[in-house]
């Protein structure tokens, strides 16, 4: 191991009883409520701006959210769960964390800036308020999650469910308001913004109470492992609609396929949200030294979740593009394989998302990389072999990476 655990402070009776009580433990079942409450909140604001705007006029947030939410989880969500590792071991995270949390901000605010700037004509209607708002973006969830990352280390787990909350809630209304004020996507721009700097108003850094002596584990490590991994495993999960553009659709595709991708991601999202939830249990297995319960918690994920992947394909194809069509109208309706190959490739993503869990938990970062790499080069190798149209080939190929990605995930997780 890395030496993460050194320097503890002494564990106080709350974290004593919420370890006791593993899973029912005060504030977990408001966090996962605040989860649901902040997924639902993200649907309605694209479900709205979709309608309000349509296919074409909704295009430029179809891909500033995809090329955000591929940033942040690649380099934001790593930066909650290096937080959550350390805190939840007795370290305290202010001011060192801020170091990792700024590079992190910092890269992804240059890259995203790059990207909007280098599609300025053809993505984002020449608006170079994208440019600002893909920045700001990057600034305030880095804050918003490295608080969530505090709240659930410290096992204060409806601190967390409050962050979700506010986060969703204040872009839906801004967003509501911008439509009713505006009726511009680059208004709906601005309110997306406003989401991530809200979740300030729960003061998280107020229960940041760990020991300053304790000794952190490298951040460099632990993050370079986990920013590799996520950074092939959102490129799988996220990237379908801009695939499908650089493929030669149209706008109204590159919305739909947008569309059909988020609200079958609705899994996924709630693994990224809850995943921490899971953290502190793990390392409290790891150190007690029960790498036999962890390598059995990874077998039952990873069965399950093979499960999952083929049932959630069986209901994609029966009623996926019903509930496309149900929610965003009929312009944004998937073909039933789309919807088919959507669905059971995010299962196999939230499974091996889940699996994924245990490495963190060791620090086995490398590992978690490796599992989404092998994942993505089978994709990528898809894409190039499959022909079709743009939207099928990039959904059956995104299956077939995110399927590779469980198998590997598994047999990396229960190695030793």
């Amino acid at each position: 191991m890395d030496g993460s655990h050194g320097g503890r402070r002494p564990v106080s009776a709350p974290v004593i009883e919420a370890e006791a009580r593993g899973f029912r433990a005060p504030g977990t079942t408001f966090m996962v409520s605040g989860a649901l409450i902040g997924a639902i909140g993200a649907y309605l604001f694209q479900v709205y701006g979709g309608r309000a705007l349509g296919p074409e006029a909704f295009a430029p947030i179809a891909v500033l959210w995809t090329s955000f939410f591929i940033l942040a989880t690649v380099l934001l969500i790593p930066l909650e769960q290096y937080v959550t590792r350390e805190v939840a071991s007795g370290r305290k995270a202010i001011p060192h964390d801020f170091v990792p949390a700024a590079a992190m901000a910092g890269i992804g605010a240059l890259a995203g800036a790059a990207f909007v700037w280098s599609q300025l004509d053809e993505l984002f209607e020449g608006s170079w308020s994208y440019i600002a708002q893909i920045a700001l973006l990057m600034v305030g969830y880095s804050l918003l999650l490295m608080g969530k990352g505090v709240f659930v280390g410290s096992r204060h787990y409806s601190g967390a469910g409050w962050i979700l909350i506010i986060e969703s809630v204040a872009r839906l209304v801004a967003g509501v308001v911008a439509i009713q004020l505006f009726a511009t996507a680059e208004s709906l721009g601005w309110a997306m913004v406003l989401g991530g700097f809200a979740a300030l108003g729960t003061r998280w850094w107020r229960r940041d109470v760990g020991d300053p002596r304790g000794r952190a584990a490298p951040a460099s490590r632990f993050l370079g492992g986990y920013v590799g991994g996520s950074a092939s495993s959102q490129v799988l999960l996220a990237i379908a609609p801009i695939v499908v553009a650089t493929l030669g659709a149209g706008p109204a595709l590159v919305s739909i396929v947008f569309v059909t991708f988020t609200l079958f991601r609705a899994p996924m999202t709630l693994i990224l949200a809850l995943q921490g939830r899971l953290l502190p249990f793990l390392v409290g297995l790891v150190g007690a030294g029960d790498y036999h319960q962890l390598a059995r918690i990874a077998r039952r994920v990873l069965g399950g979740g093979a499960v999952v992947a083929v049932l959630g394909g069986m209901v994609g194809w029966l009623i996926g593009p019903e509930v496309v069509t149900l929610l965003f109208g009929e312009e944004f309706a998937p073909t039933s394989v789309v919807a088919m190959f959507a669905a059971a490739g995010v299962m196999a993503a939230a499974a091996a998302q889940i699996t994924g869990q245990v490495l963190v938990a060791e620090g086995r970062t490398a590992r978690l990389s490796l599992a989404w790499f092998g994942g993505l080069v089978a994709g990528v190798i898809a894409l190039l072999v499959l022909g079709g149209e743009p939207d099928t080939r990039v959904a059956v190929s995104f299956a077939i990476g995110e399927g590779v990605a469980l198998m590997l995930m598994g047999a990396l997780a229960i190695r030793r």
